[in-house]
């Protein structure tokens, strides 16, 4: 096992036709021993160019990158002691099940008698003990990942590194092998960098979420923190489904309170203890900013009780699009803004096309942010 360190790591892919072309830059990440940290983003944000400069298969253009305490820069792939499972599982197709898992550990001439105990146990972990005599053809997607995981595992390397690994399956199977993924890391606790797009999976799967935009950190933190404390607009915007909503508001002062005012009409109150206790606050009154809330933080008065909202926070509405999710229905709301704003509501609301309704915003767990820098001020 061993933990990863990216000091100030830049890649910079240099074109004759349209010049140098910056993929990541200055990352600095500190992966823990045992540690699943998963890197995700938009395409093109850098994440799998990230993966692929820790495995050595992109040459790093500047920084130092540490396997252990090991510095890695000028240390070929097949010395730096990783197991990579790609998106395409790239299993040998001529090979059995039994074999392309073994193939590895024979190019290094590892002893027979241990080779097979370590297939053996791998298929155990995998449940594909069946499977070892079939070619990768007679294999469904899932099997063929398990395959290609299993190669990995007995390699017994220092570090995993997954890039998109379960891009290529069905949508039951993608939540069924985030389940197995979980359950084989707690049981083989071997640090794992997992790349991905689907902020889900990462949701799901991460101890820690590194969110790239532009080649660019924008945050690492625990899912939970990284869902209830956004850094900025981008990874409020892009961690939760429904995305969070943006609204352009003006902080104003209205007798003792601090209000945000939108286009629209809508007029919202800030709670006490936040307008306290952000000093910041006070030097936004009169300016504009940008409102965040998530879906499911826009409350339905219909089913909900009154200690659940505050009164003074109703906005109306009108309802554009009604989205039946099965337990919970979103509603697509017009409120005067430049766009629609997503509600998570119960699926008893009754709420149809063309309702004008009031909605009620949950300020405690609202969201301000800087209009032009578009970092968290709340």
């Amino acid at each position: 096992m061993a933990k990863v360190t990216l000091n100030d790591i830049t890649k910079v892919y240099h074109s004759n036709e349209e010049g140098d072309v910056l993929a990541v830059e200055d990352a600095n990440v500190d992966i823990k021993d045992k540690e699943f940290v998963v890197l995700v983003g938009p395409s093109g944000c850098g994440k799998s160019t990230t993966l692929r400069m820790i495995a050595g298969l992109e040459e790093i253009t500047s920084g130092e990158l540490y396997i252990g305490d090991n510095l890695v820069n000028d240390v070929a792939p097949k010395d730096r002691d990783i197991a990579m499972v790609f998106q395409n599982y790239a299993l040998y197709p001529h090979m059995n099940v039994y074999d392309n898992m073994a193939f590895g550990l024979k190019l290094r001439k590892f002893d027979p008698d241990i080779i097979d105990e370590r297939v053996t146990e791998a298929a155990k972990i995998l449940d594909i003990e069946p499977l070892l005599d079939r070619k990768p053809k007679e294999l469904s997607g899932g099997q063929r990942q398990r395959v290609a995981m299993g190669r990995a595992i007995v390699r017994e390397p220092k570090v995993f590194l997954m890039d998109e690994p379960l891009s290529n399956l069905d949508a039951k199977l993608r939540v069924q092998m985030r389940a197995e993924l979980s359950k084989l890391h707690e049981r083989l606790q071997t640090t794992t960098i997992y790349v991905t797009h689907d902020q889900v999976e990462a949701m799901t799967l991460a101890d820690r979420i590194v969110v790239l935009k532009d080649g660019i950190v924008q945050q690492i933190d625990d899912p939970i923190s990284l869902y209830s404390e956004p850094n900025n607009m981008f990874v409020g915007g892009f961690i939760g489904s429904p995305a969070m909503n943006f609204l352009k508001a003006t902080i104003k002062e209205k007798g003792n309170d601090l209000v945000l005012v939108g286009k629209g009409d809508f007029e919202v109150t800030i709670p006490d203890d936040m307008a306290k206790t952000m000093k910041d606050l006070q030097t936004y009154i009169d300016k504009e900013v940008a409102l965040g809330i998530r879906p499911e933080n826009i409350l339905d008065p219909a089913v909900h009780d009154d200690d659940e909202y505050d009164a003074d926070n109703l906005i109306d509405a009108q309802v554009e699009v009604v989205e039946p999710m099965g337990s919970e229905i979103n509603l697509y709301l017009d409120v005067g803004a430049e766009e629609s704003i997503v509600a998570v509501v119960d699926v008893n609301s009754g709420a149809e096309v063309g309702d004008e309704m009031e909605f009620a915003f949950d300020m405690n767990k609202m969201h301000i942010f800087d209009a032009e820098t578009e970092e968290a001020i709340i």
